[in-house]
């Protein structure tokens, strides 16, 4: 039903009249010192493609690289890492795949199921739809800056307890309203994978930075120097498409542009249906929530996102 002529977050493949797979995989190297942190983190980035689709998670595989001049222990942390990410999500991690490299690699191979024809598309934004997006960005500047020690605890631990934060309460508030499309923010950014939303339709958006939620000391980070290299690479991919207001700096495009690691929901919501989805956020526990802008028909072929 999706797959790799899609760009969507998950494939959906149909096995009955009442029950879809939905699947997907994501793995990465370390972006913070503590292992059983990062196996959370790169546990809950790699379940959020399920939840953007609307999908419910059943089982995993772990993906695994490691060295062999570093100890067992870490390993078995990063593992349990993932496994208490897992039953936080409840679902089951049934077993994976280990080799041996020189850099250590972590992540999963999640499936889990859907409704055939309730699947939450990235593609399917309506004209006049607004943009909520559930968490806030800049955690690809934050850990890389925190590689140099240069962002302080408080931001850093804000960073980290964003990116551990599963997506599945915005994704049960999304199927419980009615939304007209979704997608993650991972390694694309903000700005590179709403331009997938609006790809390949007649529609464009406008975004508000103002209205953006952005991590502490981010923009100090990378006023700093302390930006990715795939952050200035979404930078560049998206120079022919994204329209800048005159007065947004060289690092606020950068942050809206920050290769984001467990980032938050991007949903496409009419206006008519914005309060039910935001008071179904706010029964679970979700306040950090933005209206970060709108969709609407482009004004050239070439412009599909305003930034100002």
């Amino acid at each position: 039903m999706t797959g790799i002529h899609s760009r969507d977050d998950a494939a959906v493949y149909k096995l009955d009249e009442n029950t879809a797979i939905v699947q997907s995989v994501d793995f990465f190297p370390p972006n913070v010192d503590d292992p059983f942190t990062y196996g959370e983190i790169a546990a809950a980035n790699a379940i959020s493609d399920i939840y953007a689709m609307g999908g419910k998670p059943i089982f995993a595989l772990n993906i695994v690289s490691f060295p062999d001049n570093l100890p067992n222990a870490i390993l078995n942390d990063i593992i349990a890492g993932g496994s208490s990410k897992a039953t936080e999500a409840g679902m089951l991690i049934v077993g994976g795949h280990t080799i041996k490299n020189d850099v250590p690699i972590y992540g999963l191979s999640v499936t889990g199921t859907i409704k055939p024809g309730s699947e939450i598309l990235n593609s399917s934004c309506q004209n006049n739809d607004l943009l909520l997006l559930t968490k806030p960005i800049g955690s690809g500047i934050i850990t890389t800056a925190a590689k140099s020690d240069a962002v302080n605890k408080e931001s850093l631990n804000q960073c980290i307890n964003i990116m551990k934060t599963l997506n599945n309460k915005a994704s049960d508030a999304m199927i419980k309203s009615t939304i007209n499309a979704c997608t993650d923010i991972t390694g694309f950014g903000l700005i590179g994978h709403i331009l997938e939303m609006t790809q390949d339709s007649e529609l464009m958006a406008t975004i508000k930075l103002d209205n953006v939620p952005i991590m502490d000391n981010a923009y100090e980070a990378a006023l700093a120097g302390h930006v990715p290299s795939g952050t200035r690479e979404n930078l560049r991919a998206c120079e022919k498409s994204v329209e800048w207001a005159s007065n947004i700096s060289l690092e606020n495009k950068l942050i809206l542009c920050d290769a984001q690691t467990s980032g938050g929901l991007v949903i496409s919501v009419s206006p008519d249906n914005l309060d039910n989805l935001v008071n179904k956020l706010k029964q679970n526990g979700i306040s950090d929530y933005a209206i970060i802008g709108e969709v609407n028909l482009r004004k050239d072929a070439s412009t599909q996102i305003i930034v100002n």
